[in-house]
């Protein structure tokens, strides 16, 4: 009896992969679920692979339970007064400090059950450059995203990655302003540091400008020769995830500052998830514009990098059209 199921389509390609498994332990060929936090007490979860369709994960995705998950489902949605408050008192632990940024999210609850199949074709027809994913573990619970940043890629010893940040509206003309290019920088400086950390020498593309659905960001490249370097995969992934993208520098201040000032917890949202074939072959993705679902309900996550020049009503304002753009796609089971 199959207990779990994972569906992803790459970016740029048409083929959906699905599969139904089981949860095993120790990084294996599977598909990798990884928190926001990882750590002993918050571990990797893999699911083994078995192809199937959606006819097949029908009486898995019917009995979605969260009651065995790691974190517990979000209890209410974010209200404006309270990001607006969270990211006050952020603005002032910062204290002008321009190296430093946390990254602020909220949550939107609603009580509706997700038609995960016609959700899922949706969002790939929506956002063609992004890994739409979706998985559901007794562990882990419910998932479906549209991730456009790639944490880790590995083929034939040449490591991948990105440094994602930075937001403004889809088709904005002129320059980017300061704030969102420090934003980047900071993402971009964290990686390389990271990447030298392990003896490798990453290799940056000019940045340029990625569009997300609503919203674009800007995005550097950043690619290394491994040459046997990594070895403890898990290691260098703790290492490198959350980036400043997801939670902030300096990493672990951010980390307290964020399990202390927000009212859930983020649980895989902001960690990362992919299929894993071997240490050569491996394509890993961030856990972002992704949804949280269970029978009944779903919850969307969305956050921005707060620096000391943030506003916090533009802040509200990204983080509703950076959710708005997954949320038009979302397909509900009619309730006859």
């Amino acid at each position: 009896m199959f207990n779990s199921f994972c569906a992803y389509r790459f970016p740029d390609e048409n083929k959906i992969q699905l599969f139904k498994g089981n949860l095993t332990e120790g990084i294996c060929e599977g598909f990798v679920i990884a928190p926001f936090d990882l750590s002993e007490h918050n571990p990797v979860s893999i699911v083994s692979l078995q192809e199937c369709d959606w006819s097949e994960l029908s009486g898995i995705i019917q009995f979605c339970d969260d009651s065995a998950s790691l974190f517990e489902f979000p209890h209410e949605s974010t209200t404006r007064k309270q990001h607006k408050k969270e990211i006050e008192s952020i603005i002032e632990e910062l204290d002008g400090n321009p190296e430093k940024k946390t990254i602020a999210a909220k949550v939107i609850l609603r009580n509706q059950s997700i038609d995960l199949p016609e959700t899922f074709v949706r969002l790939c027809k929506e956002f063609p450059s992004s890994f739409i994913f979706a998985f559901h573990t007794p562990v882990t619970g419910g998932w479906i995203g549209a991730s456009p940043e790639l944490l880790l890629d590995c083929d034939q010893g040449i490591l991948h990655t990105y440094a994602l940040a930075g937001t403004r509206p889809a088709d904005s003309e002129g320059d980017w302003d300061k704030k969102n290019i420090n934003e980047q920088r900071i993402v971009e400086r964290y990686i390389s540091r990271c990447f030298e950390k392990w003896g490798l020498k990453p290799e940056c593309s000019p940045t340029a400008t990625c569009k997300a659905g609503k919203v674009e960001h800007l995005l550097t490249r950043i690619c290394a020769d491994t040459s046997e370097r990594i070895t403890d995969l898990l290691l260098f992934l703790k290492d490198l995830s959350p980036t400043p993208a997801l939670c902030g520098l300096p990493k672990e201040e951010s980390k307290e500052r964020i399990n202390r000032l927000e009212n859930f917890n983020r649980g895989y949202y902001g960690g990362f998830c992919g299929p894993f074939k071997s240490p050569s072959r491996f394509s890993f993705y961030v856990n972002l514009r992704s949804v949280r679902f269970d029978k009944t309900r779903w919850c969307m996550f969305a956050g921005g990098g707060i620096t000391p020049a943030s506003d916090p009503d533009a802040e509200w304002i990204e983080t509703e059209r950076k959710a708005a753009g997954i949320i038009k796609n979302l397909q509900f089971v009619s309730q006859l």
